[in-house]
């Protein structure tokens, strides 16, 4: 899954971009959840003059893709107006025909906007400025911001949110062990909430309480997301250090930054 919805790249803290426009020199510089097209003046661009514009992304002597930005619209879905989604696309095959980055999403969009930092191989974020991370809307990272837990940014009482990123990607792969391995499917329903008023608990009818998300993985597990993907007992054996932390003793009273219900059950 990760393959297909996230791309991960290597990026000076200045990305060179190719304009349509003769004689100017723009850059593209990395924000919170949007690029930003900077021209020679220093004056920053309207985000609509960013289509169009071909992103040069490398790392100096490592390989160099270039991504154009197809179109631009605000994320309907942030209310503090920060993330932009972006149309990506990328020559590929023989023929060097462009197509997009991106997997359709849920609603079967194709987009993504870029994140400074990485991700390990256990899906871990570690933010770093040298780094580039294009995030698409339906990969668990992306989500999870669209979601609300910028790791950037503090929930409604304060709170930073970086530790509630990190636990959405745990909770929305259904990560039990917090190892990098999901245990669910794309497209399956859940419900996630928290106590800081990012996600409130809005309880569908059929759906039961599943699990207790920290960082690094679940705190307790009720029942699995999808029970043919992994049951209790193999969840317990996979993650030895739920023992005695699954059934019926796991609710939403249960420690946690994030809680999931879902139909699993």
């Amino acid at each position: 899954m990760r393959a297909l919805v996230r791309t991960v790249l290597s990026a000076a803290s200045t990305i060179a971009a190719a304009s349509a426009v003769a004689g100017e020199a723009p850059r593209v510089v990395v924000g919170n959840g949007r690029f930003e097209l900077v021209r020679a003046d220093g004056t920053k661009a309207p985000q609509s003059e960013l289509s169009g514009v071909v992103i040069t992304l490398g790392d100096g002597p490592g390989p160099v893709r270039k991504l154009r930005i197809d179109a631009v619209e605000p994320d309907p879905m942030d209310p503090a107006g920060e993330l932009m989604l972006y149309t990506l696309v990328e020559r590929v095959g023989a023929d060097g025909a462009w197509e997009n980055i991106c997997q359709p999403d849920r609603q079967g969009r194709r987009a993504a906007f870029p994140l400074s930092g990485f991700f390990t191989d256990r899906i871990v974020h570690v933010e770093a400025s040298s780094r580039l991370s294009i995030l698409c809307t339906a990969g668990a990272e992306g989500k999870c911001v669209r979601f609300g837990y910028k790791p950037w940014g503090r929930a409604p009482d304060g709170t930073p949110l970086a530790p509630y990123y990190q636990t959405c990607l745990r909770l929305v792969r259904a990560d039990y062990c917090g190892d990098g391995v999901g245990h669910t499917r794309d497209g399956t329903p859940i419900d996630i909430f928290d106590r800081t008023g990012v996600q409130n608990d809005e309880i569908a009818p059929g759906m039961g309480f599943e699990a207790a998300f920290a960082p690094d993985g679940a705190v307790c597990v009720a029942h699995p997301c999808l029970p043919d993907e992994a049951s209790l007992q193999r969840i317990v054996e996979l993650c030895p250090k739920l023992a005695g932390r699954v059934g019926a003793t796991c609710d939403d009273a249960s420690p946690g930054l994030l809680f999931v219900r879902s139909f699993g059950k």
